[in-house]
């Protein structure tokens, strides 16, 4: 592995508020996300990722520490206005203003490159049979969409849920700036279905139906599947304040991390009941894009 975040990372943030920062680390982790790297390959590279992340954050607090302290002392020590001082901050700005200028091209190609693979990437996969069971845990999905501890800079209260629609992923916010995430497929209906929820029942091993008379033509008969194996919403489903939204579990490991034909958001079942047990009701679910 010859990436060096740490450096690749500091150009990218520099002169970036928290809000910014957040957002080139989520694009970072997006990226090593939909690569085709090996388990073990990805891995790798997500340590590294994490720990430049953390590094570049400590370091931005300690600047800004020293800075305040140094700020405090020139204002007690000069009653007047350094012009000197100015002349050299507003050289500065400009510099700055100057490399975010090239770093949002060059970020802006990357991410279009991305866009287009993942333009490429969402065909909707196709799903099992109801009652055909592929499985509960997420092994041979790529290493970031397995369910992991990463570090997540947000304003969202600890033990809120949210769900990064573009990117595939579930979070549960943690404190101190971590969340456990987990890797999801997302099924077209809940790509732009809001922004707010909350959850409102619980369910184990829920009963699933055809959503629509199009989808039960392709069954072997229009019938509900009682909870169990190879049942299509899986193990567990955290059902919210709108019905037809659900994060659930699946029989098909092998969609997470892609558009889906039925449901809503899908974890893996070994996923889910891990999520299950550590959310309550009223937990605040948020959508983003």
């Amino acid at each position: 592995m010859n990436v060096d975040y740490f450096s690749l990372l500091t150009t990218a943030v520099a002169g970036k508020g928290a809000a910014e920062r957040d957002k080139i680390y989520r694009d970072a982790r997006g990226l090593i996300a939909r690569s085709n790297l090996a388990r073990e390959a990805a891995a790798l590279h997500v340590s590294a990722l994490e720990a430049a992340i953390q590094r570049i954050e400590s370091d931005l607090a300690s600047e800004e520490l020293n800075q305040d302290k140094s700020t405090a002392a020139e204002e007690l020590l000069s009653p007047g206005i350094d012009w000197k001082r100015v002349a050299v901050i507003a050289c500065a700005i400009v510099a700055v203003i100057g490399l975010s200028v090239f770093l949002y091209q060059y970020l802006a190609g990357k991410r279009g490159s991305a866009t287009a693979s993942r333009g490429r990437e969402d065909i909707v996969m196709p799903d099992l049979k109801p009652g055909v069971d592929g499985g509960s845990s997420a092994e041979g999905l790529p290493f970031a969409l397995q369910r992991q501890v990463v570090f997540y800079r947000t304003t969202v209260i600890p033990g809120s849920i949210v769900v990064d629609r573009e990117n595939r992923f579930l979070y549960l916010i943690d404190s101190n700036n971590s969340a456990r995430r987990y890797g999801i497929g997302i099924a077209r209906e809940c790509l732009k279905s809001g922004t707010l929820y909350r959850v409102t029942n619980k369910l184990e091993w829920p009963e699933w139906k055809p959503a629509s008379a199009e989808t039960a033509k392709e069954t072997a008969a229009f019938r509900p599947l009682a909870g169990g194996p190879g049942n299509p919403f899986g193990a567990r489903a955290l059902v919210m304040d709108r019905p037809d939204l659900l994060i659930h579990g699946t029989n098909s490991p092998k969609t997470i991390g892609h558009l889906v034909a039925s449901g809503c958001i899908r974890l893996v079942n070994e996923d889910v009941e891990d999520l299950y047990r550590r959310v309550s009701l009223e937990t605040r679910v948020i959508f983003v894009s």
